[in-house]
């Protein structure tokens, strides 16, 4: 009966060594799946990009090429950044587009609301005439593409407003290249020194 109880003792310690163990390992498995859970779920959420920004990304490069609710237009005037209000055409772009716009809807018996959408202008071919050209219903937003060192550096922009701006990278990598050309002459100087002192 000893050999009996000695066995049912030691198989009630190695439960009592599974169970704690079995236990923690199922709460770290909720734990992991309520973290899986809340990332999951937050990230549709954070992705989402306001539409006053991809507004100011489509008027980067001069002109506004989608259409856009009037209050990303209001919006877009509301954040844009000082540097590009006072060193670019943006807010009287943006303005422009909008006010355009609206006059072109409220001409044409439209109320125009924070969630009217606004077009933007289309190129027609002219009528009747002997050229054959082509002429907008309203002047295009925007300054036109230049030829020359201006059409250069149109090219040489990024492509988007968040982007940094290729002068400011080349400027930091010159004074990365000054910085380690300094420091090789400190290095050099020192051996120099070693030398002379030996």
């Amino acid at each position: 009966m000893s050999g009996t109880l000695t066995k049912a003792l030691q198989r009630r310690r190695t439960l009592a060594f599974a169970v704690p163990s079995l236990k923690l390992f199922v709460r770290m498995a909720i734990v992991a799946a309520a973290l899986v859970a809340a990332v999951s779920h937050a990230s549709p959420a954070a992705a989402a990009t306001p539409c006053w920004k991809l507004l100011l990304n489509d008027w980067y490069d001069g002109r506004i090429d989608h259409t856009y609710a009037v209050h990303c237009y209001q919006d877009a005037l509301h954040h844009l950044p000082a540097d590009v209000q006072t060193y670019s055409s943006a807010h009287d772009d943006i303005l422009r587009a909008l006010q355009s716009a609206e006059a072109l809807q409220k001409r044409a018996g439209h109320k125009v609301g924070p969630n009217s959408l606004v077009v933007p202008p289309k190129v027609k071919p002219g009528k009747g005439g002997k050229g054959g050209t082509t002429t907008s219903a309203v002047a295009p937003v925007g300054r036109k593409p230049g030829k020359g060192l201006g059409g250069i550096a149109d090219q040489l922009n990024p492509s988007s407003a968040s982007s940094l701006p290729l002068p400011l990278l080349v400027l930091g990598g010159l004074a990365l290249l000054l910085v380690a050309a300094g420091g090789a002459g400190l290095v050099v100087k020192r051996i120099q020194a070693r030398k002379h002192a030996s």
